[in-house]
């Protein structure tokens, strides 16, 4: 119903816009598993304000009450803004740390630490987060551990929110006073190599936007507020508008419609155009209030000020459509984020609450109260709204699902290896068994899981084939039970695994030293340890030649294989391998010496004593050779000799 709702929604717009353009501490060793199933966030808030763009718009719906589904008290001031990807959580606070939290439960899965304090959001691709620290470095950390996959130092300090679009990572650093400049740099996000740096004669504190070929960004501390266009190729400048006027710009810009939309410190919120930079319209905000990054759908650009007024303006025109003021007068730092599914702007406040308002109208639906001023910005998904606050905590709000429950038996506990051990696996909710639950089976040794079959309602079997092994070990056997309308259980259990018993061979050779084509008696003995094994298969090599009989099994044990030298001298290496199942096989080896004159008595060819097959071969000879006589006798002719008569 709830993307029903948005699709709609969505058909029925006019204008629609949507996205175009250290140390690290593991809290689970086997690898935690995220309660939601992993990489099913419905549209994954992935950077500061959402896109690259910075529209702060997702398709996504938000909670429609206030109810508090989580949250984590971290180790500072959490400025950040969450960033909800893959059923993570990522959110950085002032003590330094990115933590990675349990979308659904708020558990803390891994935490990275840094130099110094964290106010720039980070911004998640390709399985990696993107980090800016004050300690003047980026981080790229892998999302699944936490480990570092690479780093870059920088001139200054960076409270830039990082912005991934189009194969490459934005970002801008402060001033540094030693070095004279600030930089903003573009960097292949794979390796964190630089493909362009561009010098910036004043601060960058806030994020860059990307959009159409262009980089987006303000500067300002040491003069006069500028907004820059940069070549997002080259990093060339494209165009520079002065706002002639001596403030600050720590937000990022969103753009949209051709525009650039940009708030002020201070004085007042404006409209460029993006080919040009030309002023396309400007608000003045109320004196001394600063203007939060705008959010941006359907023709409407809104905004937050200091003076605790939430603005919904028109985009192409700057004229008001409606302006919501907090109650306690609060401002509001926190920069709006909108949830179309649910028509809904949400936005923190000073007053240490978190706002809904209906994106319409800016008529008022919720509050929640936290327990310290909010400048973090909202993060919107699945029907969940995530946010930071100044009492070091993140919140997450929305509808609580409720858990299963599992349980994973094994028996036997103990195994060899190739054995097989019956899996029983159990799912039940508060109340009552699961039925039809999908498990997910998986082996941290290897081996072989069968695919799960339920016997009785909530009751799951399944077959594990134990892997072959050299030495014992400990193989985790887990199962994920996942069931619509509940967050997924984890179960584990743990089963032995030891190598089959191996065997021992004894050989022995009668004799040891004999003369070329002799026959040896082998004597073979397999045991294990110390019990006799019958009925082993054996193969036999030499390093030498030779030949050997098929073995014979005395049936207890003990074997014998003739084994016939070679007709040269040599020392020969005989190699006896024994196998048989459920052992481990093993093989045992004997010398046999090969020297002296051939034994005419005992050297056989081709099965016989070489005597009789020379004797016999002599008497071949002379048949041979009577034969040819008596078939020349035959060829002569008989009686006197007849005359010749000539005509």
């Amino acid at each position: 119903m709830r993307k029903a709702a948005v699709i709609v929604f969505l058909t029925l717009s006019l204008l629609v816009f949507l996205p175009t353009d250290a140390s690290t501490n593991h809290s689970n060793p086997l690898g935690f598993l995220n309660a939601g199933p992993v990489g099913t966030t419905d549209y994954p808030w992935t950077m500061f304000h959402y896109d690259a763009g910075r529209n702060g718009a997702t398709p996504a719906s938000g909670p429609t009450s206030a109810s508090l589904m989580w949250s984590y008290t971290t180790g500072g001031i959490v400025y950040a803004s969450p960033i909800v990807s893959d059923g993570f959580v990522f959110i950085p606070s002032y003590d330094g740390k990115l933590y990675a939290l349990d979308e659904y439960t708020g558990a803390l899965i891994w935490s990275f630490t840094t130099g110094s304090n964290i106010v720039a959001t980070p911004a998640v691709g390709n399985g990696i987060v993107y980090l800016s620290s004050k300690d003047f470095t980026v981080y790229a950390l892998d999302e699944n551990t936490g480990s570092m996959l690479w780093r870059i130092s920088n001139v200054a300090a960076v409270v830039s929110s990082p912005v991934l679009a189009d194969g490459k990572l934005f970002y801008g650093t402060l001033y540094s006073s030693s070095a004279g400049r600030a930089e903003f740099l573009a960097l292949n996000p794979q390796d964190g190599t630089v493909f362009w740096r561009q010098t910036i004669s004043d601060y960058i504190e806030g994020s860059a936007a990307v959009s159409k070929g262009l980089v987006f960004f303000g500067i300002g501390a040491i003069s006069n507020a500028v907004v820059v266009a940069l070549n997002e190729t080259t990093g060339k400048s494209v165009w520079n508008y002065n706002t002639a006027v001596p403030t600050t710009i720590t937000t990022a810009p969103a753009t949209a419609y051709g525009n650039v939309y940009v708030g002020l410190d201070g004085t007042r919120f404006l409209a460029l155009s993006q080919a040009t930079g030309g002023l396309v319209w400007s608000f003045n905000t109320p004196s001394g209030s600063n203007a939060t990054s705008p959010a941006i759908y359907n023709g409407v650009v809104y905004f937050g000020t200091g003076r605790g007024i939430v603005y919904a303006r028109n985009a192409t025109t700057g004229g008001l459509i409606w302006s919501y003021t907090t109650p306690t007068g609060g401002a509001v730092a926190s920069s709006p984020a909108i949830a179309l599914g649910s028509k809904t702007v949400f936005f923190g406040s000073n007053d240490r609450y978190l706002y809904a308002v209906n994106m319409m109208t800016g008529t008022f639906l919720w509050r929640y109260l936290t327990g310290g001023q909010v400048s973090s910005s909202p993060a919107v998904a699945d029907t969940r709204v995530f946010i930071g606050a100044k009492d070091a905590k993140v919140y997450a709000l929305g509808i609580i699902i409720p858990p299963l429950s599992a349980t994973l038996t094994a028996s036997p506990a103990i195994l060899r290896s190739a054995s097989v051990s019956n899996l029983t696996v159990t799912v039940r909710n508060s109340t009552g068994p699961i039925t039809g639950a999908n498990l997910t089976l998986t082996s941290s040794a290897g081996g072989t899981l069968s695919q799960p079959v339920m016997t009785i309602p909530g009751t799951y079997v399944a077959n594990f084939t134990a892997p072959p092994v050299s030495s014992t070990l400990i193989d985790v056997i887990q199962v994920i039970a996942s069931a619509p309308g509940y967050l997924n259980a984890v179960a584990r259990t743990t089963i032995t695994v030891n190598p089959y018993p191996p065997l021992t061979v004894a050989v022995a050779a009668k004799p040891g030293t004999t003369t070329p084509g002799a026959e040896v008696l082998l004597m073979i003995m397999v045991t294990n340890g110390t019990d006799l094994i019958a009925g082993a298969s054996l193969t036999m090599t030499s390093t030498s030649g030779g030949s050997f009989s098929g073995p014979t099994d005395g049936g207890n044990g003990n074997y014998t294989v003739i084994y016939t030298t070679p007709l040269q001298s040599s020392t020969n290496v005989l190699t006896v391998q024994a196998s048989k199942n459920q052992f481990s096989s093993a093989q045992g080896q004997v010398v046999v010496t090969v020297n002296g004159i051939p034994d005419l008595t005992t050297v056989k060819v081709a099965g016989l004593p070489l005597f009789l097959f020379a004797a016999v071969a002599v008497l071949i000879f002379f048949i041979l050779i009577a034969v040819a006589v008596t078939r020349r006798d035959r060829s002569r002719p008989h009686g006197p000799p007849q005359p010749s008569f000539t005509y």
